[in-house]
């Protein structure tokens, strides 16, 4: 499964490729954004702020067609609320791999839409 469905993306948004390149870039700094804050939250011992993390994770990669970040997410959100510390980080770790491929699919695609601009 890819870590992104970039056909179903392009077709929610009217094929519109610069639209989709444009949110997949916001997309991308917001979500290095939450997977640094992800870290630092697991190493705080704040669970609250890692399930909203997670929860909102979840949510926007889920609409933008990233189905395996947004599952990772949804079980780190879960873990927060019902799981062992071991649990939490596991998961949260998890999350942070799928988001790394997430991010580097979407670089790849950007690099190429640019090349054959």
């Amino acid at each position: 499964m890819l870590p992104i469905n970039f056909f179903a993306l392009l077709d929610m948004l009217g094929g519109d490729t610069q639209r989709v390149s444009t949110l997949l870039q916001t997309f991308l700094k917001e979500l290095a954004s939450d997977l640094e804050s992800s870290q630092l939250a697991l190493e705080s011992g704040d669970m609250g702020s890692l399930r909203k993390i997670a929860h909102r994770v979840k949510g926007t990669s889920a609409n933008l067609h990233a189905t395996l970040v947004s599952a990772a997410a949804r079980e780190l959100e879960q873990a927060c609320i019902e799981g062992t510390a071991s649990a939490v980080a596991a998961t949260q770790r998890v999350m942070q791999e799928q988001g790394e491929i997430l991010m580097d699919a979407i670089r790849d695609w950007q690099q190429r839409l640019a090349t054959s601009a």
